[in-house]
């Protein structure tokens, strides 16, 4: 790593999460699904997040603190987004659910054994977007946790000209996360088996993005936080 581009992760990793920190405070929350949640809690449980790579700026707010282990690629890309997360309290395993990525599954699995909820953007580290890719029902069945989808959206937003269509909910704007109801991966499944769970994962996930985004466009009553 060059100078320029230690300096450049220095200054990321001091402003990014003070960013966020500042956004997140000026915005209105309202949670959806929370009931999906509640049961696995009861029991002690822990689930794996799973959320839309564009989707990550108000989860990295929302979910600040709980020392959730974010699965991060070791990217340059990665390396930022692990170091700004890191400072808003969150855990990271770095590597990827695929392409020779067995010891950071195994990583994230020890983790969840250990007592921490785990996190995932099956469509990262790089795309194509809103599609599953390989090893995210695979952590979820080494971990012995359900995967819970999740995502959000905000009144309004910027939208950036990026790979996974990066979302910025503008300052004091209205916010809707939506939690969908858990995906349990049996110990005993056949590869196809687990390819089915990922698409069942995938088109969840897709679902619950579109109700988010049409949130504000249906008239609700809007009594967030």
């Amino acid at each position: 790593m060059s100078l320029k581009e230690k300096i450049f992760l220095s200054i990321v990793s001091v402003l990014g999460p003070l960013f966020i920190l500042l956004l997140g405070k000026s915005l209105k929350i309202k949670w959806i699904g929370e009931e999906n949640l509640k049961p696995i809690r009861e029991k002690k449980g822990k689930v794996l997040y799973a959320f839309w790579h564009g989707r990550m700026l108000i989860l990295s707010y929302s979910h600040r603190g709980k020392k959730v282990q974010v699965l991060i690629s070791q990217h340059q890309d990665g390396e930022i987004i692990a170091r700004i997360i890191e400072r808003l309290g969150f855990g990271t395993v770095r590597g990827s659910s695929s392409h020779g990525g067995f010891k950071a599954v195994l990583q994230m699995a020890n983790k969840a054994k250990n007592g921490y909820d785990l996190a995932i953007t099956p469509d990262g580290p790089k795309g194509p977007p809103f599609q599953v890719q390989p090893g995210t029902a695979y952590i979820a069945q080494r971990s012995e946790i359900p995967i819970l989808p999740i995502t959000n959206s905000a009144e309004k937003v910027w939208t950036l000209k990026s790979w996974d269509r990066f979302i910025i909910p503008k300052p004091f704007s209205k916010v809707v996360i939506i939690i969908g109801k858990p995906i349990y991966i049996p110990g005993e499944l056949t590869s196809e088996q687990i390819d089915l769970k990922n698409l069942e994962l995938q088109e969840n996930l897709n679902l619950l993005t579109e109700k988010a985004d049409n949130y504000f466009k249906s008239g609700n009553n809007y009594t967030g936080k």
